[in-house]
């Protein structure tokens, strides 16, 4: 089972929870509230969102956010997945495009949904609106302890969903 899946297993015990969430709608409940709670009052989480560039670095499992004032700021990264100007979305796990390295948060998603036969993160991927995009979003963020998500173009239209984290935990839940 993936490290991170496993990590994500002993945060909820250590929480008091008895089980993991069984339903698509109660996980999608539960990381929208993590999101929302970790990002709230994040100083470095309110520039991600208002960032003139960024650099993502697939091979270094790094991206860097350019704000348009102020330093640079860089964090670990994890990719969720790609969405398209046409709506359709593909998860991190199968992208050609995308390193095996930087799948783990994504794969840990689709190993959850196989584990608890979620059968919405099952699909590789497919048309989806812009609240399903949100909940795929918090969803990886909350299986994989992420401290955010952002969402920036890539260079073949579209955008990149991404995970960043801001601390050491992304070693630690990938056995580093």
């Amino acid at each position: 089972m993936n490290e991170i899946l496993l990590e994500f297993a002993g945060r909820q015990a250590d929480a008091g929870a008895t089980q993991l969430p069984e339903t698509y709608r109660q996980l999608a409940v539960n990381a929208a509230f993590h999101l929302k709670t970790r990002t709230a009052g994040s100083a470095v989480s309110s520039q991600v969102q208002d960032v003139s560039d960024f650099r993502l670095n697939l091979k270094k499992g790094r991206i860097v956010f350019v704000p348009a004032e102020g330093p640079e700021i860089a964090a670990e990264a994890q990719v969720i997945g790609t969405y398209s100007d046409d709506g359709s979305w593909m998860w991190a796990w199968g992208h050609p495009d995308v390193p095996v390295e930087m799948q783990q948060a994504a794969w840990a998603v689709q190993q959850f949904g196989e584990r608890q036969e979620i059968e919405e993160l099952l699909s590789r991927g497919g048309a989806i609106d812009a609240a399903r995009l949100a909940e795929f979003q918090a969803i990886c963020a909350y299986i994989s302890d992420a401290d955010g998500v952002f969402m920036g173009p890539h260079g073949a239209g579209g955008q990149v969903a991404v995970c960043y984290y801001l601390g050491d935990q992304l070693e630690g839940l990938l056995g580093g």
